[in-house]
């Protein structure tokens, strides 16, 4: 069996802040889920750093990041910010 991946940035992997945004693109690899996870407050000269993403296996992320997993099932295109005092996560249109 595959097990996918996912790009998370270093925020959320090392320093286990909550997933503020979530998108997924067209996969790059064929074990490449295409997701992509943020805390949303990472700083454009943050993201320009390559060393903060790390590759994760896609199962794991969301063990560790339960909230995520409703959103798992949505195609490439799709893109969630969480919002509002409740953290739920509201689909928004990707940049």
């Amino acid at each position: 069996m595959t097990a996918f991946t996912c790009v998370a940035t270093e925020v959320l992997t090392t320093h286990q802040k909550p997933v503020g945004y979530a998108y997924r693109t067209a996969p790059v690899s064929p074990t490449d889920s295409g997701w992509r996870f943020l805390s949303g407050s990472e700083s454009e000269k943050y993201m320009n750093q390559p060393t903060h993403y790390i590759t994760c296996v896609l199962a794991d992320f969301a063990g560790e990041h339960p909230e995520v997993a409703a959103l798992l099932d949505h195609p490439a295109g799709s893109a969630f910010e969480r919002t509002g005092g409740d953290g739920a996560f509201e689909a928004v249109a990707l940049d």
